[in-house]
Order: C-alpha cells, then sequence, then structure tokens
C-alpha cells in the first residue's frame, strides 16, 4: 500500500469509515486533524478529521461506489473494530467545505490507551509520523527520527494534544464531494 493510501495511523477508519476493499477503488485521504482533550483522570474526547477525501478508482462508477461504501459505513450504528480499549464514538459527520469533502469522528475514551495512535511512557505522549507523510501543525514537540520518520510529543501531564499530518506523495484521485448532496459549508 503506498504512502498516498490510508497508512496505518488510519487503519481503524478502514473499519470504521472508510472501507477499502480489495477490488479496484480505495479511499484516499490528504490531511488528517487530530484533536485530542486529556482529563485528570486520563480519559477523555478527540476528534479525527478526514480532509478531503478522494476516490483512486478511475471510473466513475467505481468511484460512486467507492462513496456508497463511505456513506454505509458512516451509517453504521455498531463499530465494534473501533470500538475496543473502552473507545465510544459520540459523532461521525460528513460535509463539504469548497470543493472538499471532509469527514469528522469523535469519539471518547477511558484511558490514554484508548487514543488510536498515541504512545504513552511515564514522561510523556508521543505519536511517530512515518516517512511520506509531514506535520502541517502541533502543539508537541517535533523530533526526526532515524529512518526519517518524525515524533510529536507531549509531557506526560498534557491536557491538549493537537496535531495535522498531510501525506507528502498524494495521488490526486477523484474528488468524492460532487456526490455529497447533504450540508455544506
Amino acid at each position: 500500500m503506498s504512502s498516498s493510501r490510508i497508512s496505518s495511523t488510519l487503519l481503524l477508519l478502514v473499519s470504521l469509515a472508510i472501507v477499502c476493499w480489495s477490488i479496484p477503488g480505495c479511499l484516499i485521504v490528504r490531511i488528517t486533524d487530530h484533536r485530542i482533550r486529556i482529563n485528570d483522570d486520563g480519559s477523555g474526547e478527540a476528534l479525527l478529521r478526514l480532509v478531503d477525501i478522494r476516490s483512486d478508482a478511475k471510473v466513475d462508477s467505481l468511484v460512486l461506489r467507492d462513496y456508497e461504501r463511505l456513506k454505509i459505513a458512516l451509517g453504521k450504528e455498531e463499530n465494534v473494530d473501533f470500538e475496543h480499549d473502552g473507545r465510544k464514538i459520540t459523532s461521525k459527520n460528513l460535509y463539504v467545505s469548497g470543493d472538499t469533502l471532509i469527514g469528522e469522528i469523535a469519539y471518547t475514551f477511558p484511558s490514554l490507551t484508548g487514543v488510536y495512535g498515541l504512545h504513552v511512557s511515564h514522561d510523556r505522549l508521543f505519536v511517530v509520523v512515518p516517512e511520506g507523510r509531514e506535520i502541517l501543525r502541533t502543539n508537541g514537540k517535533v523530533e526526526v527520527l532515524p529512518g526519517n520518520s518524525t515524533r510529536i510529543s507531549w509531557d506526560a501531564d498534557a491536557k491538549r494534544l493537537v496535531f495535522q499530518i498531510r501525506e507528502k506523495d498524494f495521488s490526486p484521485g477523484k474528488s468524492l464531494a460532487p456526490y455529497y448532496t447533504g450540508r455544506r459549508r
């Protein structure tokens, strides 16, 4: 799977909102925006925003199929694959801003181990951003690691974690925004 496809940090979305089946046509996301609020007891809320959702399908019928599968996945009441480790989805939204399709998933977690992709050590919290992706903004400390990956870290007692990541080599694909008929911003 190329870096322009859904990366390992978004695998939860494969089971939740972005169903990428093995037949031709897969959804790709340009930017992921993460906003995490942590309570004193380690529980909290997170918002994951997927900016510029597209299909890599070559023909319109497969692009439409990808869009329909996205709608079905977002409409599911149960999200068993995502809701382990105590995570609970509180809202899912899909909308268009300008000519860009955006998906949002808000969830709560009972402890820091429930935050998808977050690593916890005794003195800090961190996220590893693989090679092929770049950090657009964060309120954490950025460190380049061997192998060209990057780590964003925060003090262990941080209450708010914010980071936005973009694919460096983004396959243009076909925008799904024209297929969306709902709310526009």
